[in-house]
């Protein structure tokens, strides 16, 4: 008898994510637009009256529905990386935690030091639902955001990573993917667990995450640059817009130029042509 509960109670969230996340994507005529909103309000109705049984995500799809109707002028993501809208803002936790990061357009984050499509694993996939789903992923300073894509106007979700470590973990899968996949952990705390389009850009995930997280005490030396820069003599450091430059001292600064590293080599550089990769 206990397993048949379990089995009506998978049911019923499986329809309600059918509901939602599959027929909100759907060209409904008026009549099953109201129909699917009728049964949204029964399954919030059930989530009210047995919070123990049925998670919260009854409310939040409710909310979210509407909130759908008013901003689908927006944009959208497309339909298979949009399924589980609700389900990726329940993922944080407390709603408090997610509430720090304010919401931001993929395309107006600054500061960027990775970022790219990757596949995200659910906690909650079911039969309606991939339990990888494509994100465009971005670490900004000590904040990793993911979106649907890279023309979301806000994110899905977003998280510190202070206090996380990040690793290759090739037991995530067992296809051949399964050496493209990262996760990043802390004790205490939600993992998130991703799938990179190679096994070289999953490293470099790994890398760029845990050279975030070495400590902030050297942090003030490191600088972003602006622009491309090409070495004009032997003593000058060449440099693409992007790179991030150790700066050793600021010796020349009332020249204009401070000695940096970059990749192991060693020149003087022009200050204009950087700003600070962090902000402390």
């Amino acid at each position: 008898e206990e397993l048949g509960v379990d089995a009506l109670l998978q049911v019923m969230l499986d329809c309600e994510l059918f509901v939602f996340e599959i027929l909100q994507d759907e060209n409904l005529s008026n009549p099953a637009r109201e129909a699917r909103e009728i049964l949204l309000r029964n399954f919030h109705v059930i989530q009210k009256r047995h919070p123990q049984e049925f998670p919260h995500r009854f409310e939040s799809n409710l909310e979210d529905s509407s909130d759908d109707n008013h901003s689908s002028s927006l944009g959208r993501s497309a339909p298979s990386d949009d399924m589980s809208v609700a389900s990726d803002y329940q993922e944080e936790g407390a709603p408090e935690l997610f509430e720090e990061i304010p919401l931001v357009a993929a395309q107006d984050l600054s500061n960027i030091l990775k970022q790219g499509y990757v596949e995200k694993k659910r906690r909650d996939h079911s039969f309606f639902s991939m339990e990888w789903q494509k994100r465009w992923c971005v670490l900004n300073n000590t904040i990793f955001y993911y979106f649907g894509s890279e023309k979301d106007k806000q994110q899905k979700g977003s998280f510190y990573i202070n206090g996380y470590s990040a690793e290759l973990v090739p037991s995530l899968r067992k296809d051949s993917k399964k050496n493209s996949c990262f996760e990043l952990s802390a004790p205490g705390r939600r993992s998130y667990q991703f799938t990179a389009s190679s096994p070289h850009e999953a490293r470099e995930w790994v890398d760029q995450i845990n050279f975030v997280l070495k400590g902030t005490s050297d942090y003030a030396n490191y600088y972003q640059c602006l622009w491309d820069c090409e070495a004009d003599g032997p003593d000058e450091l060449a440099f693409q817009r992007g790179d991030v430059i150790y700066i050793l001292s600021k010796e020349y600064n009332i020249h204009g130029w401070w000695i940096g590293e970059l990749d192991g080599a060693i020149g003087i550089v022009p200050k204009e042509f950087l700003h600070p990769a962090y902000i402390l």
